[in-house]
């Protein structure tokens, strides 16, 4: 994944394909992703556990499950936030590995 292309200092888009035509994921953070926000690229915490499962709204369901592959061992074991658009509360989380998948561990605000 790193045909991103950066917005300033601070923020850069990352192609995250497909889900959809030109999906995108953000990342912000000055020199290493403090934050991600991986918009449609899971629709269920399934989609860490598995990542090879796909939602019906993937027009490219093989090339989705290894984004979302890629994607979460980018980020496993990291101190990135990954923020999820379809998560239920609380949506933001630290990806851990949880044998041949991953997990996104809740963070709440203190």
């Amino acid at each position: 994944m790193r045909n991103d292309y950066a917005i300033g200092d601070h923020v850069r888009i990352v192609p995250t394909p497909g889900h959809t035509p030109g999906h995108v994921a953000f990342t912000m953070g000055r020199g290493k992703d403090d934050a991600v926000f991986g918009g449609d690229l899971m629709h269920t915490p399934l989609q860490t556990r598995y990542p090879q499962l796909s939602a019906k709204f993937d027009v490219d369901p093989a090339r989705a499950a290894a984004t979302r592959r890629h994607f979460l061992e980018r980020y496993c074991d990291t101190d990135t936030l990954c923020c999820t658009a379809h998560f239920p509360s609380s949506s933001s989380g630290k990806i851990r590995r949880r044998g041949d998948g991953f997990s996104c561990e809740a963070v709440t605000a203190k």
